[in-house]
């Protein structure tokens, strides 16, 4: 296997910047799924990627010498034995290895969860019978997986008032609301984005309106 000269930059603004478990993420990103720099800002890093345009995890990247010839150049590779292709390797990719083998695997929840949705959905082609087959062979305890996620800071403002605008009555079934909190006694709504904040929606009352938990759920997954 052929492996491009490694051809590190002097600036280390961006690769300073970031804990050494996402510069693992970023290379893992770069040379075993082939993602782009805007996908890796936006993926692991947590950027808009339109903002960013790449330009954080490309700086990671450059300046550990892992420019363009070495995106998905481990593609479908196990991880072990990309290793010991840099090991035996010539050139020093002492540091590219032990993050690679330090850094802990880290995924985002949303590609955890759209990773068993489609599982979910290829099992359901199955026979019952293949499904109990591999339940019976199948390990009792689940692997764990170390996930992150982004969200936003609501304005407490926004939620308070919406709250009280639907006076313990769904927005959207008109059905009061199935329970009351515990802690405080009022009832249990959900306040929902109308146009969600990850596509650009405003954290406003007009954006807003207070749900049930089943027409919430209908509303992310109907």
């Amino acid at each position: 296997m052929n492996i491009p000269k490694l051809d590190p930059s002097n600036r280390s603004r961006e690769f300073d910047a970031y804990s050494d478990e996402l510069r693992a993420q970023v290379i893992r990103g770069w040379l075993f799924f082939s993602k782009t720099h805007r996908q890796l800002d936006e993926d692991v890093l947590g950027l808009d990627r339109n903002v960013s345009k790449g330009y954080q995890s490309m700086g990671i990247l450059h300046f550990l010498g892992l420019k363009a010839a070495f995106r998905g150049i481990f593609q479908d590779i196990p991880e072990s034995k990309a290793i010991d292709v840099l090991r035996t390797d010539s050139q020093d990719f002492s540091s590219i290895i032990a993050f690679l083998e330090n850094g802990e695997s880290i995924i985002n929840i949303k590609t955890l969860i759209d990773d068993e949705t489609a599982e979910i959905a290829k099992s359901r082609k199955d026979t019952s019978a293949a499904r109990y087959e591999r339940i019976a062979n199948a390990e009792k305890r689940p692997k764990r997986q170390r996930v992150y996620s982004y969200t936003y800071r609501r304005n407490p403002d926004i939620i308070v008032e919406a709250l009280k605008r639907a006076d313990g009555f769904c927005e959207n079934c008109k059905k009061p609301a199935p329970f009351h909190r515990a802690s405080d006694g009022t009832p249990f709504l959900e306040v929902h984005h109308i146009k969600s904040l990850s596509d650009g929606g405003e954290d406003t009352l007009e954006n807003v309106v207070a749900l049930c938990p089943n027409c919430h759920r209908k509303k992310h997954y109907g």
